[in-house]
């Protein structure tokens, strides 16, 4: 178990930096079972399993923009877990649907994400995943409004 100790003054970011840094590396430890990276296990979760995606839909999802996607989505599709289908009615649009080989890693990354979850729940108890949550949405908000009021 990684203990987290005060070094300096702890800050609310670097608190979520390093914890997320510690849940990135074990996300990536076990996509690296399945030959995949955090990377294209975000990419593909955020994939409609039935109607496919656009790539400018999902990249808000993984905090990127659509045209930075290319790599991935050429990675994704060299693994046959992708496929790019021109629109139908604007040719310039691809739409990103998802082969067999690559619901079943969807499916994967979502059980791996699932079991994550269930495990923080029952070490720490749903009302504090449930407080946990709160806090980082009224942070979220507390940044997004600190975000505007700097670019007015």
């Amino acid at each position: 178990m990684i203990i987290m100790t005060k070094k300096h003054t702890e800050t609310i970011d670097s608190k979520l930096k390093t914890t997320w840094q510690v849940v990135s590396r074990m996300y990536n430890a076990e996509a690296t079972l399945h030959d995949l990276t955090i990377a294209m296990g975000h990419f593909l979760l955020n994939i409609d399993s039935h109607e496919g995606s656009y790539a400018s839909d999902i990249a808000p999802f993984l905090g990127m923009e659509s045209t930075s996607l290319s790599r991935l989505t050429l990675s994704l599709e060299k693994k046959k877990l992708i496929q790019r289908v021109p629109d139908k009615l604007d040719g310039r649009k691809i739409k990103i649907i998802l082969t067999s080989k690559g619901k079943a890693s969807k499916e994967l990354a979502k059980n791996v994400v699932r079991n994550f979850n269930h495990i923080v729940e029952v070490k720490l108890g749903k009302n504090k995943v449930s407080d946990f949550y709160k806090t980082l949405e009224e942070i979220s908000v507390l940044a997004d409004e600190r975000n505007r009021l700097i670019k007015t």
